[in-house]
């Protein structure tokens, strides 16, 4: 039988020795700004009014009990310590056991329920951001020629985000109305690139390579 495991950065702690008996991720919450309409019905709706229409959410709470009866007393207090002093008050990527292809991030704190003589018990918690983000970024080689090309990105998560540009020589890229060129072997952000959730055509045409890489995250 596989252990359930929780991996905090490059820390398994099924592979130290720790069962998983409790795992919670707390529900993702919208970030919402209702006015009350005086003398009318309802309220006014703000909640995204300075996000053209994109719902933000905010920061979640992760929870996990895990235990140990493997050594003596002692060595499990010097297991308890090594967690703490490699894990405590920093910022890690997280992979829950049900989500195995995707990591949250977020701050981690253990805590030391207790360590009797017949086993012990520790608790992980971490404020986190509101995305599960996939472990495996979605990336796109192409190469640049004087006619025009098109690629279509696909942003099947439902954050939306803003793709890495690499190029090598000169690029020139279309969306929607808009236009820029990229030059020299470096890489970019171009913000009129924002990928919501959906299909993205891009035109490239010009002399060299452009590399294009983002990370889709869902909330669920």
């Amino acid at each position: 039988m596989i252990k359930r495991t929780l991996l905090v950065g490059a820390y398994d702690t099924a592979t130290h020795g720790w069962t998983l008996v409790e795992c919670a991720l707390s529900n993702p919450e919208m970030k919402t700004n209702y006015i009350e309409k005086n003398g009318g019905d309802g309220s006014w709706d703000l909640s995204t009014v300075v996000t053209d229409g994109i719902p933000r959410y905010k920061t979640r709470e992760l929870a996990a009990t895990l235990e140990c009866s493997v050594g003596t007393r002692t060595e499990r207090a010097t297991l308890i310590s090594q967690m703490i002093n490699q894990l405590d008050g920093l910022e890690w990527h997280i992979v829950l056991p049900d989500y195995p292809n995707h990591y949250l991030v977020g701050r981690v704190h253990v805590g030391v329920v207790y360590n009797d003589l017949a086993h012990a018990c520790v608790t992980v918690s971490a404020v986190v951001e509101p995305w599960l983000y996939k472990a495996q970024a979605t990336a796109y080689s192409l190469t640049a020629a004087a006619d025009e090309r098109t690629v279509t990105l696909s942003n099947n998560g439902r954050k939306e985000l803003v793709p890495v540009l690499t190029v090598t020589g000169t690029v020139l890229l279309k969306y929607g109305t808009a236009s820029i060129s990229l030059t020299n072997a470096a890489s970019y952000q171009w913000p009129t690139l924002l990928l919501t959730p959906g299909n993205h055509t891009v035109a490239y045409s010009g002399s060299g390579t452009l590399a294009i890489a983002y990370r889709e995250a869902v909330l669920r």
